[in-house]
């Protein structure tokens, strides 16, 4: 079930004209496409803009006076189903049939690495080992990992997810794994041992950050 679909109709109504309406639209404008009342226009706008899916500017008016539209946000964007499964798996397939195994394990390293970039700032140097850790198990749950931090039998810090956020692809391509290595890695800044894959058979991913993490300023 999407995220879209657990809105009510009128809501969803509202979110799709403005989809079809990139520039934006008022409300007046909502009122007539949606044939409903300008306060239960106003009525569903303040709640859209209270969970953060659509926006608001004021735009001058020639002659006039200046109007309010309202436009989606990204948040509001990505409530519209997109097949980023579907057009990953082709990429992914176009790389598997042309690069090298060394040159596809290669391209993910650098993938993961560059997926670190927009997160690194958030580990902060002055955070102790155990903020760090629970900082970029945080970083996973809001990419859909649904992670934690544990702790091994032999005392390694471990952190483990109970989603595989590229399951598919991954059954595919267990390859494909070296993404989720090469991020974590260049965000903790140590190696990455993958003890449990959910891919193979496991009940979760289990990934143990080496020792040398104990030594991270």
């Amino acid at each position: 079930m999407s995220a879209l679909s657990l809105l009510g109709e009128r809501q969803q109504s509202l979110l799709t004209a403005l989809l079809h309406h990139r520039n934006g639209l008022t409300v007046e404008e909502l009122s007539r496409l949606l044939a409903i009342s300008r306060n239960a226009v106003n009525q569903h706008l303040t709640s859209l803009s209270g969970d953060g899916f659509i926006q608001s500017e004021m735009l001058e008016s020639t002659g006039g006076r200046p109007s309010k539209v309202y436009t989606l946000t990204s948040t509001g964007l990505e409530l519209f189903q997109r097949q980023y499964s579907f057009l990953a798996k082709l990429l992914l397939s176009w790389m598997n049939k042309n690069l090298g195994e060394q040159e596809l394990n290669d391209c993910l390293t650098e993938l993961g690495e560059q997926m670190s970039e927009g997160f690194v700032s958030r580990i902060s140097k002055h955070y102790s080992r155990n903020d760090k850790l629970h900082e970029v198990a945080a970083i996973l749950t809001e990419l859909g990992y649904d992670a934690s931090v544990g702790q091994s039998t032999d005392n390694y810090a471990e952190i483990v997810a109970n989603n595989c956020v590229f399951h598919e692809l991954a059954k595919q391509h267990q390859g494909f794994c070296v993404l989720d290595l090469s991020f974590l890695a260049s965000l903790l800044k140590a190696d990455i041992e993958h003890k449990e894959c959910i891919v193979k058979n496991g009940e979760r991913c289990c990934f143990r950050v080496a020792d040398q993490f104990e030594h991270l300023p």
